[in-house]
């Protein structure tokens, strides 16, 4: 496992990426370390190690790695220090956006023919209800999401 010490011998800081300080095997001092990945998270091989580099980049400010951190911004290559906060995987969950649909957490029922809120919580799906409406099934999840998840939550933008 990389150190603080070594990170910071390889590289230096600038808003949100790490750059090399010489440079190996063709590339240059004052490159950025780090490929994207068709999920958005940049990454990169140190010292033969695999890593994500917003875990590299809290590792170079704070000396030691944490099991998961949150892109407040929910920009995954967005690796600012201000940007990165220590998180649960729970809480990193919510703050995270829609995956299917409109809103996160609403989906149409069709045997009701109502849209259905439901929220997810320590793995166990919980229903909120069935709304005649797509917006009060999104309200409804984001009133369960600020009591779940705070301020980790990503809530509706609801019109």
């Amino acid at each position: 496992m990389i150190t603080q010490a070594r990170l910071r011998e390889l590289f230096f800081y600038k808003q949100g990426k790490l750059l090399r300080k010489i440079g190996v095997r063709g590339s240059s001092a004052f490159d950025e370390i780090g490929t994207k990945k068709p999920k958005g998270y940049m990454v990169a091989v140190v010292d033969r190690k695999m890593y994500r580099v917003h875990h590299l980049v809290w590792m170079y400010h704070h000396g030691y790695f944490v099991p998961e951190l949150d892109h407040i911004n929910r920009q995954r290559d967005d690796n600012r220090i201000e940007n990165l906060r220590i998180c649960t995987h729970s809480q990193n969950l919510g703050n995270s956006g829609a995956r299917f649909g409109k809103y996160k957490g609403v989906t149409f029922c069709k045997a009701t023919q109502k849209w259905r809120a439901q929220i997810t919580i320590d793995g166990v799906h919980r229903c909120l209800g069935r709304h005649s409406t797509e917006e009060e099934a999104a309200l409804a999840y984001n009133e369960a999401a600020i009591h779940r998840h705070g301020k980790f939550e990503y809530l509706n933008k609801v019109m």
